[in-house]
């Protein structure tokens, strides 16, 4: 890495934020990916169903707040990106948006599950943001969903028959709408869309871009 990239990314973070029962370890591979690429890198973590979900908002308003770049991305999987979208209302911080698999639109799978009284159990906090998704978002930063359309094995398979394409957990259509600039898809599942070459290398790459060549692109 030349030094002049280096000094373009100085004032740069990325903060990721994981998914449902994961853990900020979850990112490890997409943090390393990153971190090679100029960026200072954060995991943000949180206890996804064990704390009331204003309660994870208000924990990333201020992790993202603190940060002491003046750009702060964001690289969430899953419900992150439901908690991210929620919580952009109280972020200072400018930067691009990231979302792998967030089921925006609310969640069939989280929806079945919550109907069962293990499924209620097992979600908790999580259930009512997984089957509501983000209503009518108020803020919106440059943004990139990248869904998976494996139609593998997932959690929803107990519960739900979902829509097809999907990545075994969250169905394309759960992850797309208006406001996102650019949506992309990767023959992967839920899970290891977190690991996936190609989509790390996507990641970096609309990070890198400015939003003029991001446009263009997915014309």
């Amino acid at each position: 890495m030349n030094k002049q990239f280096s000094q373009a990314k100085a004032n740069q973070a990325v903060v990721l934020v994981h998914g449902l029962w994961m853990s900020r370890w979850s990112f490890a591979s997409i943090a390393k990916h990153l971190k090679n690429e100029g960026f200072r890198v954060y995991r943000f973590g949180y206890k996804t169903t064990r704390k009331p979900f204003d309660f994870n908002m208000q924990k990333l308003q201020a992790f993202v707040n603190s940060r002491t770049q003046e750009t702060v991305h964001l690289v969430v999987h899953s419900m992150g990106g439901i908690l991210s979208m929620r919580t952009l209302p109280n972020i200072k911080k400018t930067g691009k948006l990231v979302m792998l698999g967030s089921p925006v639109n609310g969640s069939q799978a989280a929806k079945a599950m919550s109907q069962k009284t293990w499924g209620a159990w097992l979600l908790n906090h999580a259930a009512e943001p997984l089957s509501n998704g983000v209503i009518e978002p108020t803020v919106l930063r440059n943004s990139c969903m990248i869904a998976g359309v494996s139609n593998g094995l997932g959690i929803s398979k107990l519960v739900t028959k979902l829509p097809e394409p999907n990545d075994g957990t969250v169905a394309l259509v759960e992850t797309q709408a208006e406001w996102i600039d650019i949506h992309m898809t990767e023959k992967t599942n839920h899970f290891r869309m977190l690991f996936h070459k190609s989509i790390k290398n996507k990641i970096s790459d609309f990070l890198n871009n400015s939003k003029e060549q991001d446009e263009k692109e997915s014309e």
